[in-house]
């Protein structure tokens, strides 16, 4: 019966006219492992709410890795003009990145453009460690925010990368080369 309650306690946050109780909801669909609830969520996605959007996007494909929502997660990490939901997009695309090396490459490339949010770059760097497999014990457990360019361990992800037999890209054999 707790269940029934929490869905429907769901429900009523989804249609609160809150931000917040919104916000609350959307995570609980994917904290809470509820799927069936994904169309209520997906409307968020456009969403004029910037951290509206970064929930939804984090229930759909970090939370409840739903493939269907994949494109949307790439479209939000190039396109969105918040860092927030660039972040939660670049976070959410490690599951899928797993059995895509071309998203692998995609998220060394974010990670890489020094032009983009130190949030967002740490996000698709830690994504594409994972989607290049790297292993628990081998995982870093420091902060790279802020000073992400000089603060984060490239060589562990050319390793990753090599191992995982995806090509070293070229902008990242050159920043190897920097101190």
């Amino acid at each position: 019966m707790a269940e029934r309650v929490t869905v429907d306690a769901i429900l009523a946050g989804l249609a609160s006219g809150d931000p917040e109780d919104i916000y609350d909801a959307i995570i609980d669909v994917g904290k809470q492992d509820h799927p069936e609830l994904a169309d209520r969520v997906v409307p968020f996605l456009a969403s004029q709410t910037p951290f509206l959007r970064e929930a939804a996007i984090r229930a759909l494909v970090f939370h409840l890795r739903l493939s269907s929502y994949k494109a949307d997660a790439l479209r939000m990490l190039e396109l969105d003009p918040d860092p927030g939901v660039r972040a939660a997009a670049a976070m959410g695309l490690n599951t899928f990145a797993m059995k895509d090396p071309a998203l692998v490459e995609r998220l060394v490339e974010v990670a890489l453009k020094t032009d983009e949010q130190e949030a967002v770059r740490e996000s698709a760097f830690i994504s594409a460690l994972v989607g290049a497999g790297i292993e628990r014990p081998e995982f870093p457990r420091s902060d790279w925010v802020p000073g992400f360019d000089t603060r984060a361990d490239w060589a562990l992800l050319a390793r990753a990368l090599g191992r995982a037999g995806i090509a070293i890209p070229p902008a990242l054999a050159a920043r190897l080369e920097q101190p």
